[in-house]
């Protein structure tokens, strides 16, 4: 039988940070250790980052990737694929770091080192600063970096690839 009020199985639901299960979570959220991190960010070929990568664990460090599109300046097919990095690392790590990416061929001293906002509004941020071990986060969209290629420049770089050529 239908009646104008919800009934006694409808929850009542307190508004975020009201209910003292939120309350508890916030706090023990507070109370979790985070890592001071630099950030340096640098476009690399996929095969480079393997390599330097192939060390992580072993050294500490986190590596942000977004995969860039074949269409983009410093983008390719196959082996000329590249990637827009981020590495995360703390201070007292860095000459190690440096020194492995240097080892793998890419030039990560070359990038300016950033520190990372404790109250940054980026995900990756907080998730690398929370985290006790090394991640590795990669995004699944391909991304343009700059002005797109022109007409020209796009015939040249798949020249071969191109059907009827």
């Amino acid at each position: 039988m239908w009646r104008p009020d919800p009934g006694p199985c409808v929850a009542e639901v307190a508004e975020w940070g009201e209910h003292a299960d939120d309350v508890e979570y916030m706090r023990q959220l507070k109370a979790l250790p985070k890592k001071i991190l630099k950030r340096r960010e640098v476009v690399v070929q996929d095969q480079d980052l393997a390599k330097a990568c192939q060390k992580q664990g072993k050294l500490h460090f986190s590596v942000a990737v977004w995969n860039l599109s074949e269409y983009s300046r410093s983008g390719g097919l196959g082996d000329a694929a590249a990637s827009l990095v981020h590495v995360f690392y703390e201070g007292k790590d860095e000459r190690k770091v440096l020194n492995a990416f240097s080892s793998a061929g890419i030039d990560l001293e070359a990038a300016e080192a950033v520190p990372v906002d404790p109250s940054s509004a980026k995900k990756h941020e907080q998730q690398i600063m929370y985290a006790k071990e090394c991640l590795y986060i990669q995004d699944d969209s391909a991304w343009e970096e700059g002005q797109p290629l022109s007409p020209e420049e796009v015939k040249q770089r798949f020249q071969g690839r191109m059907k009827g050529q």
